[in-house]
C-alpha cells in the first residue's frame, strides 16, 4: 500500500508542477507577444514607484499623495525599479511569477475546500489557462498582487471555519491587512470570514477573540501607511479614491459602468475641487453620492441591479479599434471558458454532495465582491480577482460530475 501512496502522491506533484508551467509559459508568452504601453491607473502605480525610488516619496502622476492603493507599487514595482531601473519587462516577469503562485493557491484553497486529487488540479488548471489569467501580467496593475493574496487570505478563512486557532488568526489578519493595502474591494472577504468563525466549531468566545486577532493584526499591518496619511494629508486613510469611486457609480449620469467625471455634474467644478486637497475633495464627492442615494432611493437600487448585470456579464464586448483575426478567436476562447467556469460553479448549488460549508463560504466571498461593485461602478476588468473563486468551485464540480457518470471516466480524469 505505502508504495501506490507514494506514487500518487509524486504522480498529482508531477501534474501540479505541469500546470504550474503551462501557466507561466501562457504568461510569459503573452508579454512576449503583446505590445502594450502602460496607461490610466499603470503610470499612477508607475510614477508612485519611481517617485518612491528617487527619494520624492509615494506620488502619482497627477501630484496624489494617496489617490490610489500603494500595496502594488510599493511591494512590486519600487523593488523591481529600484534594483532594475524602470525596466518594465522585469516588472511584467515578477506579475508572471505572481501568477504562478496564483494557481498554486487555487490547488490550495481547492484541498482546504475538500476537493480531491482531480478536483484540486482541475482548479488550478482552470485557473491556469483562463486568458484573461494568462494576459494580465502585462498590465503594471494591482490585480496581479491582489489574486493570490485574497486566494491565500481565503484559506485561512477556510481553516479558521473548520479548525479556528490563533496561528490562523494572525497569518488571516495580515493577509487582510495586505487587501487593504493593496486593493481595498478585496476586504468584502470578511463576510466570508466572519460566517466561518460564525459556524466554526469551539466556544461563542474564542471564536470571537479571534476575529478580533485577525481585526487587530489587520490594522497593525496597514497602520504605518495611515499614520503616514495623516502626517501629510492630515486624515488617516488607506485611499482617498473612496469618495470619488462612489460618486462616479452614484449621480444623475451615472450608468453602472465606469463614466468620466467631466460627464458627471460635478464636471465644471473638478478641477476647482481638486485644488482643495485630495481628501476634502473626496469628502465632498461623498457626501453628494449619499446625497442623490437618499433622494433617489428606487433609482440607486435599479442602478445597482444593473451594476450586478454589468459585473456578470459574458465577455461579449470588443476591445478597442478593429479586432484582428487572433484576437477575434482569443476572444471566442475567453467566452468559452467564461462560459465553462460560471456553470462549472453554478453546479455546485445542485450537487447535493457540494452543498457544504466550504462552498457556502466560497459563494459569500463571491457575492460580497460582488455586492461591493453594486455600491461603486463596474469595469470588465474589475471581475477578474473573483473569477479564481469560480474555477476552484468549477474544479469542484467537474470533477464530482466525471465521478457520477462513470468509474472509467472519472479514473481518467484522475490521470
Amino acid at each position: 500500500m505505502k508504495p501506490s501512496i507514494k506514487w500518487t502522491s509524486q504522480s498529482e506533484t508531477f501534474w501540479l508542477a505541469t500546470i504550474v508551467f503551462i501557466a507561466l509559459f501562457m504568461r510569459v508568452g503573452a508579454i512576449a507577444v503583446l505590445d502594450h504601453t502602460p496607461e490610466s491607473d499603470e503610470l499612477a502605480y508607475m510614477s508612485m514607484a519611481l517617485n518612491l525610488s528617487t527619494g520624492k516619496g509615494i506620488v502619482d502622476s497627477m501630484g496624489n499623495h494617496a489617490m490610489y492603493n500603494v500595496g502594488y507599487p510599493l511591494f512590486i514595482l519600487y523593488p523591481v525599479f529600484q534594483i532594475l531601473g524602470e525596466n518594465l519587462f522585469a516588472a511584467r516577469i515578477f506579475n508572471a511569477l505572481l501568477g504562478g503562485v496564483a494557481v498554486l493557491l487555487c490547488y490550495v484553497v481547492a484541498k482546504e475546500a475538500g476537493a480531491g486529487k482531480s478536483g484540486r488540479l482541475l482548479a488550478a488548471l482552470a485557473w491556469a489557462v483562463y486568458l484573461p489569467a494568462s494576459v494580465y501580467p502585462v498590465y503594471l496593475a494591482k490585480e496581479n498582487l491582489l489574486i493570490p493574496i485574497m486566494l491565500f487570505a481565503f484559506m485561512f478563512v477556510l481553516r479558521l471555519q473548520k479548525r479556528p486557532n490563533a496561528r490562523s488568526a494572525v497569518c488571516c489578519g495580515i493577509l487582510f491587512g495586505l487587501l487593504a493595502l493593496v486593493g481595498n474591494a478585496a476586504l468584502s472577504l470578511g463576510g466570508a470570514l466572519v460566517l466561518g468563525l460564525t459556524i466554526a466549531p469551539g466556544p461563542f468566545k474564542r471564536r470571537f477573540m479571534l476575529f478580533v486577532t485577525v481585526v487587530v493584526c489587520a490594522i497593525v499591518v496597514a497602520a504605518p501607511w495611515m499614520v503616514r496619511n495623516f502626517h501629510v494629508l492630515g486624515s488617516p486613510v488607506l485611499n482617498t479614491n473612496g469618495g470619488f469611486n462612489l460618486y462616479t457609480g452614484n449621480n444623475p449620469s451615472a450608468t453602472g459602468m465606469f463614466v468620466s467625471i467631466s460627464d458627471t455634474p460635478r464636471g465644471e467644478t473638478w478641477q476647482g475641487l481638486r485644488k482643495q486637497g485630495e481628501v476634502h475633495a473626496s469628502e465632498v464627492l461623498r457626501r453628494d453620492a449619499i446625497d442623490w442615494i437618499a433622494g433617489n432611493p428606487l433609482a440607486f437600487v435599479d442602478l445597482a441591479l444593473k451594476k450586478a448585470a454589468y459585473f456578470w456579464t459574458p465577455p461579449l464586448h470588443q476591445g478597442r479599434g478593429e479586432p484582428s483575426s487572433i484576437e477575434k478567436i482569443a476572444r471566442m476562447i475567453w467566452v468559452v471558458q467564461f462560459f465553462i467556469v460560471a456553470l462549472g460553479a453554478l453546479a455546485t448549488l445542485l450537487i447535493q454532495q457540494l452543498r457544504t460549508r466550504e462552498i457556502a463560504l466560497l459563494w459569500t466571498a463571491v457575492a460580497g465582491y460582488t455586492a461591493v461593485h453594486m455600491l461603486f461602478y463596474v469595469i470588465f476588468r474589475y471581475r477578474i480577482p473573483i473569477m479564481p473563486f469560480l474555477c476552484i468551485m468549477a474544479g469542484l464540480s467537474l470533477s464530482t460530475f466525471a465521478k457520477s457518470l462513470s468509474p472509467r471516466l472519472a479514473g481518467a480524469i484522475r490521470i
